[in-house]
């Protein structure tokens, strides 16, 4: 594990150590999920582009939203729900 030594403004420090209050978790671990999630974002959006390049759009567009136009809003399946569906509860 490698240890990382960051200048941050005091306000922004304050902030951060709030947030992480609030979730119940220490400042470095805060920091280390949101940077996580930072780069796991960028890699989906790397990881899309490329699989979309040469893609016609429109076409995409189209189908995307002919599902949604399909698609029922509706109660959420309870995680026990998934398990059984699966096969695993």
């Amino acid at each position: 594990m490698a240890i990382l030594t960051m200048h941050v403004t005091d306000s922004l420090k304050q902030k951060a150590q709030a947030l992480a209050k609030q979730q119940g978790v220490s400042l470095n671990n805060f920091i280390n999920a949101t940077l996580s999630a930072a780069v796991a974002q960028e890699d989906a959006m790397a990881f899309f582009s490329d699989r979309l390049r040469g893609q016609d759009m429109d076409s995409l567009q189209k189908r995307v939203q002919g599902f949604m136009a399909d698609t029922q809003p509706g109660k959420e399946p309870s995680p026990q729900a998934i398990r059984r569906a699966r096969g695993q509860d």
